[in-house]
């Protein structure tokens, strides 16, 4: 589980929040948001509704986080490209280029790049070594990247500078592209949550009334508090469903 939550956090972009102190974090904000709504409503169930329309919000904006850390790590290819297409112009080799340019590759895939450098220390040849580094991203930029790259150190050469510059131009593209829509998408997902937290919200606010909490305390009460729960979570699962993204699907995966 440790680990798990640690993967989450490193996809999210939160390194500097280790996985005991989220789960700390979790629980002292679990207690504050359940004690706050109780004491304000008088009514345990409400407090223990609206903390699950909270919990399953900010697991909804953990997902649009590591979405959002994702796309800005794509967006990191074309300067890599970029800064491989330089150095080349400037008379380094293939594996020089590959390696003294990682520092401008997106910052996840730093280890792979190190994995590279291990490989081709140890006397792999590139193309191996290049094989092992798509198996290791296993993302459709690095597979069209790899497989241009391993084609023109096959070639000689020939092609491959104007080759990564079309291909950082395309990016470059369809990074624009995508954050347009991710853009669009974010406001109806705003929408939806706005949607789904502003009837709890007014619930809350009429609860500190006594007769509403004593309403909410009975039986019908509590079925119709567990109704509005269900209702409001499946709507704005439809929503987020509806609204989901196509991801990019890898094209080059065998070698």
């Amino acid at each position: 589980m440790i680990s798990r939550i640690e993967t989450v956090l490193n996809r999210a972009g939160v390194n500097n929040l280790t996985a005991p102190s989220f789960i700390a974090l979790a629980v002292i904000g679990s207690v504050l948001v359940i004690g706050f709504v109780a004491t304000i409503t008088t009514s345990i169930t409400i407090a223990l509704a609206c903390y699950l329309c909270l919990v399953v919000q900010f697991g909804d904006s953990i997902r649009n986080r590591i979405a959002r850390n994702n796309l800005r790590q794509q967006m990191s290819w074309p300067n890599y490209l970029d800064a491989i297409h330089s150095s080349i112009w400037a008379g380094a080799s293939f594996q020089e280029a590959l390696l003294d340019c990682a520092r401008h590759a997106p910052i996840s895939t730093g280890w792979a790049f190190l994995e590279l450098e291990r490989d081709l220390n140890s006397g792999l040849d590139l193309d191996a070594s290049l094989i092992n580094l798509k198996a290791r991203l296993a993302t459709p930029i690095a597979d069209r990247f790899v497989e241009i790259t391993r084609m023109a150190v096959a070639m000689g050469g020939n092609g491959f500078l104007p080759g990564l510059k079309a291909q950082a131009s395309q990016l470059r593209l369809e990074n624009s592209n995508w954050e347009e829509i991710n853009v669009k998408q974010s406001w109806v997902i705003s929408s939806a949550r706005l949607a789904v937290f502003a009837p709890w919200l007014i619930l809350v606010l009429l609860g500190s009334r006594s007769e509403t909490a004593a309403a909410f305390n009975s039986q019908v009460g509590l079925i119709i508090l567990l109704f509005g729960l269900v209702a409001s979570l499946f709507a704005f699962r439809l929503v987020r469903t509806l609204a989901r993204l196509p991801e990019r699907k890898r094209i080059l995966v065998s070698s």
